[in-house]
């Protein structure tokens, strides 16, 4: 494609940061991870920070640390990555699918309390598309209710701070490191984040075969998994880490050119149209007003080498695996047919933006 949906960033610092580790000869449980878990947990700001190879993983392992199991319900979104429900349906633990807010696309808080039951044990919160859910309602369900808390932020890393809450109400939360996120650990990985040592410490032992974390650390303690981020990962990442804020700020000047340019054009809805709250720009998108006409602008802009994408995200109950669970999310359904996701990534231009909506537009010359 001329214009991707994304592409890392990979700087020199990157690339000497993984010589480094391969002069080093010391590929895994190195000094590497050590440190970007304690940078990562300041970026933060929480007490520790868990480096696994996947966000994924990090969930998984934390589903297991809450201690959810086989006959728990656990209320999460249904317009997501379906790896977030696949963290529960690993345990054999039924997600109870909450419809989404046409606004933010993230869980409607109003809607959760009807879909609790004496089984309700958490919620796995999605912060979707980078913007943060509505933490501050969520508390007082949480509270009322008894609830635990896991906090996907995958798509969600930004510094945090008062109109930007995410990490702040769960138990734990956990970010991610695709190559499509907003950094990258060489292109997979992932950190779970916590407040509470005894959940970092059951984390740590988990993602390392279940070993005990003392001196005799052969003797596997529990049934855990391999999720160890590698040194080149975490060498990787902690270049990354270094100009996250100039990742996220070149996204936020993208987001504002494609809205100055987006905006006035009938039968589309941006981002910045939908809701005036903060986000960390994980991609830039649009809504269109019918799923035909979504569809047509999406191979109009493949025909000339532009990449967008209609797959963020099919309801996750549609897949085959979730056939128990009920369909009855209108608004998860409806964006689901009606949104574009557009290219955004750091070395992106001003002049890619402009070609993009100009094939947008011209596309919807047919439907005028």
């Amino acid at each position: 494609m001329k214009i991707p949906l994304y592409k890392p960033y990979i700087g020199n610092e990157e690339i000497s940061a993984v010589m480094r580790v391969l002069q080093s000869k010391k590929l895994t449980r190195g000094q590497e991870t050590e440190e970007f878990e304690k940078e990562f947990a300041k970026y933060s700001k929480k007490k520790y920070a868990i480096a696994i190879n996947s966000g994924t993983s990090g969930l998984h392992i934390l589903v297991r640390t809450m201690g959810w199991k086989e006959g728990d319900e656990i209320i999460t979104t249904p317009f997501s990555y379906i790896a977030s429900a696949n963290a529960l349906l690993f345990e054999k633990i039924t997600p109870v699918f909450v419809d989404i807010d046409i606004s933010t696309l993230n869980i409607d808080i109003k809607k959760i309390e009807e879909k609790i039951t004496p089984k309700t044990k958490g919620i796995l919160l999605v912060h979707i598309l980078g913007l943060p859910a509505d933490v501050t309602a969520l508390k007082k369900i949480k509270e009322k209710y008894n609830l635990q808390i896991i906090e996907d932020a995958c798509e969600s890393i930004g510094v945090i701070g008062d109109d930007f809450k995410v990490s702040q109400i769960g138990e734990a939360s956990v970010y991610g490191f695709h190559e499509n996120k907003q950094m990258t650990t060489f292109g997979e990985g992932g950190m779970i984040v916590t407040d509470n040592n005894d959940f970092a410490q059951k984390c740590r032992s988990m993602r390392d075969q279940g070993r005990s974390l003392k001196k005799d650390w052969i003797n596997n303690v529990t049934l855990g998994f391999n999720f160890r981020m590698t040194e080149v990962q975490s060498a990787f990442g902690r270049e990354q880490l270094k100009r996250i804020n100039d990742f996220l700020e070149k996204r936020e000047r993208l987001s504002e050119k494609y809205a100055s340019l987006l905006s006035d054009i009938k039968g589309i809805t941006t981002p910045q149209q939908m809701t005036p709250l903060r986000r960390s720009w994980f991609l830039y998108f649009v809504v269109f007003e019918k799923k035909e006409i979504r569809d047509y602008v999406h191979k109009e802009l493949e025909v000339v080498g532009i990449n967008s994408s209609i797959n963020y995200f099919p309801p996750i109950y549609n897949f085959p695996m979730y056939v128990k669970c009920k369909k009855d999310c209108v608004n998860a359904e409806k964006i689901s047919d009606t949104l574009l996701a557009l290219p955004m990534y750091f070395e992106m231009n001003d002049i890619e933006v402009e070609e993009i909506v100009k094939v947008i537009k011209n596309s919807l010359i047919k439907f005028i």
